[in-house]
């Protein structure tokens, strides 16, 4: 190991974490003295790693962080990566499994893995699912920030697919609380009459949930027992993709 790259990398994680330091601090945490620092940060600088805060004096990321940010986020496709997880996924249940993203106020199915099973589908690849009475939606949903959630619920239209829909904003913040504890969401005949869907979520690299994982089937399939089993397994799945795609919870 190269000490002097790694000490540079050390600096960009601990200013990561610390938002800002100085001189002193950093050669404190790192156990070296501030000569060493002094020529670490100078070479940072120059990198436009590191900038130094007018105000404090202090050290910060620097904005060629963002570029790289970008740069990794252009280059990591979650699809693909999520692809044989999803795979996996259906093969140990023998389900049909789909993936989906959130953008714009919105809930995309970005992925599908069919079953083997003949069963009419609810979700398609490319379709917008319901964010109030989609499990996938609702998973997702209920992970946002509280005040983003009821800003979005203010002026949403709650339509109903079915009596089991919910339709008000107060039932459905009550239902995604329900969902935080348990750490999934289930659509129980609420767009299709016979028809179960239970999403569990998948965390980013900014540790927020913007996808989740869906597995839908007949109400015969998804009773109580197969629930609980079917969340373990999913679960599963969403922890090494959350993990795959940078997040560190």
């Amino acid at each position: 190991m190269i000490q002097s790259l790694d000490r540079g990398i050390q600096i960009l994680l601990i200013l990561a974490q610390k938002n800002s330091m100085g001189i002193t601090e950093l050669a404190e945490e790192l156990g070296v003295d501030k000569s060493t620092v002094s020529r670490l940060i100078e070479t940072l600088r120059n990198r436009d790693m590191v900038r130094i805060d007018p105000d404090t004096k202090k050290y910060r990321l620097g904005f060629r962080i963002l570029h790289l940010g970008e740069a990794l986020k252009d280059n990591l496709n979650v699809i693909a990566i999520a692809r044989p997880m999803l795979l996996s996924l259906s093969a140990q249940i023998n389900e049909s499994v789909h993936f989906c993203a959130y953008n714009n106020n919105c809930v995309y199915v970005m992925d599908q893995v069919r079953s083997s099973k003949n069963y009419a589908l609810s979700a398609t690849v490319g379709m917008i699912e319901p964010l109030h009475c989609s499990s996938v939606g609702k998973c997702i949903l209920a992970f946002r920030r509280p005040e983003t959630v009821r800003a979005l619920l203010d002026d949403y239209t709650f339509t109903a697919y079915t009596e089991h829909t919910i339709t008000n904003k107060e039932e459905l913040l009550k239902n995604l609380e329900q969902i935080r504890t348990l750490g999934y969401a289930l659509d129980d005949e609420e767009i299709a009459l016979g028809v179960r869907c239970i999403a569990v979520p998948v965390y980013d690299y900014r540790n927020s949930v913007r996808y989740s994982i869906g597995v839908s089937g007949p109400k015969t399939n998804l009773n109580s027992a197969t629930i609980e089993s079917y969340v373990k397994r999913m679960t599963e799945t969403t922890k090494r993709l959350s993990a795959a795609i940078g997040s560190t919870r």
